[in-house]
C-alpha cells in the first residue's frame, strides 16, 4: 500500500515544501520583472476544445495532445500543450477589441505526451510574455530583453542566448526538389548539428554545389555574432532571400547592443524550435548546468490569423519547474 500512495503517474512529480518555496520565489520575481515592463497578467484554462487549439498547432504537434471526451456532451477537449495559441484565441477573440500593441503575460502548467517518458516531463510549469502588435526589430529586441531582465531577476547566473531566425532554414529548403518527408529528414539532421549527415542525404537527392555547401554550413554556423554573421554573408549567399533574414538579426543585435543585452548571446542560424507556428527569429536560453533549454521564444505572424485576427506578435516561455530544480541541486 505504501508504494502505491507514494506514486505519481510516469512525466509528473510533487514539489516538496523547501522545492515549493523555491518555485514560488522564482515566480514572484518573474511577476515583478514582467509587471515593470508593462505586461498585464492573464487566465487561460487548462483544458479547450479541441478542434479550436488544434488551429495553432501543425499536424505533428496536434498529434501529442492528451485529448479526452467530455462526458457531460461528448465533446473533444484537450489538455493544453503551450498557452500561446490560447492568448492567439484570447486577442482575436474576447480582447479583439483591445487597439495594439497589447503585453500580456502568464503562468501556467502544460500538459504534452513524450516519446521517452522516463526521461520526459509530461507536465510542465511554465512563465511567460506575448508582445502583441508591433512587427519590428525593436519589438524582437524587447522580447530577448525581457527575458534576459526576468532571468537576472531571479538571479539566474552563467546562462546565454541561443538566436536565430527559421526563415533562414525554410529559404534553404525552399525550391528544392525534394519531398516533405526528405526535408523533415534534413531538419533533424540540422537539428542534431550533423554535417556528415547532411551533406550525405543531399547528395543522395540530388543537391549540389553551393547550394548543397550552404545546407552543410548551416550545421556550423553557430557562435559569436560577429563571426557568424561574416561567415554567413558569405556561406548562404546562394540561398534566395536569405538575406533579408540575416539583416533582421543584424537589427535585433544593434538594438540589444543599446540595451547592453548582448554579452551573452550567441548566433545559430540552423535554430529551430518544435513549434511550428515561428515565422521569424528564435531563441534559445541555456545554462551551463542544464543541457534543456529554460526559456525560448520567438516571432509567430501568423498565428493569430488562424484565430481570426490577422496580427503580427512575439513572446518567449520559461520553464520555471526546470529552472526551479536547477537552482535548487546548486544551492
Amino acid at each position: 500500500m505504501t508504494d502505491i500512495v507514494g506514486t505519481t503517474p510516469v512525466g509528473v512529480r510533487d514539489f516538496t515544501p523547501d522545492m515549493a518555496a523555491d518555485f514560488y520565489q522564482l515566480q514572484s520575481a518573474l511577476t515583478g520583472t514582467f509587471e515593470a515592463n508593462g505586461f498585464q497578467r492573464v487566465l487561460t484554462p487548462a483544458f479547450e476544445l479541441a478542434h479550436v487549439f488544434e488551429r495553432g498547432l501543425s499536424s505533428a504537434e496536434a498529434s501529442r495532445l492528451l485529448r479526452f471526451v467530455d462526458p457531460q456532451n461528448g465533446e473533444v477537449l484537450t489538455l493544453r500543450s503551450d498557452i500561446t495559441p490560447q492568448i492567439a484565441r484570447l486577442i482575436a477573440g474576447p480582447m479583439a477589441h483591445v487597439k495594439a500593441p497589447v503585453r500580456l503575460c502568464y503562468f501556467g502548467r502544460v500538459f504534452r505526451l513524450r516519446e521517452h517518458l522516463e526521461f520526459q516531463r509530461r507536465e510542465l510549469a511554465q512563465a511567460g510574455v506575448e508582445l502583441i502588435g508591433p512587427p519590428g526589430a525593436d519589438a524582437d529586441a524587447e522580447v530577448i530583453r525581457v527575458c534576459a531582465d526576468s532571468l537576472e531577476a531571479a538571479d539566474v547566473r552563467q546562462c546565454h542566448f541561443s538566436l536565430g531566425h527559421v526563415g533562414i532554414l525554410h529559404a534553404a529548403l525552399g525550391g528544392l526538389d525534394i519531398s516533405d518527408t526528405e526535408a523533415q529528414e534534413l531538419r533533424a539532421l540540422l537539428l542534431k548539428k550533423d554535417a556528415a549527415g547532411v551533406k550525405s542525404l543531399g547528395i543522395k537527392r540530388g543537391i549540389a554545389g553551393d547550394r548543397l555547401d550552404a545546407l552543410v554550413s548551416l550545421c556550423t554556423l553557430y557562435g559569436t555574432p560577429d563571426d557568424v554573421m561574416e561567415r554567413a554573408s558569405i556561406e548562404l549567399a546562394c540561398i534566395p532571400n536569405v538575406g533579408q533574414y540575416i539583416a533582421r538579426i543584424q537589427e535585433i543585435l544593434a538594438v540589444l547592443k543599446g540595451h547592453n543585452c548582448t554579452q551573452n548571446m550567441v548566433l545559430d542560424l540552423g535554430e529551430m524550435l518544435g513549434f511550428g507556428y515561428y515565422t521569424g527569429f528564435v531563441f534559445h536560453v541555456y545554462i551551463a548546468s542544464n543541457g534543456e533549454a529554460i526559456a525560448s521564444g520567438g516571432r509567430y505572424d501568423t498565428l493569430i490569423a488562424k484565430y481570426g485576427r490577422d496580427i503580427p506578435a512575439a513572446g518567449f516561455a520559461i520553464d520555471e519547474e526546470g529552472l526551479t530544480e536547477t537552482q535548487h541541486r546548486e544551492r
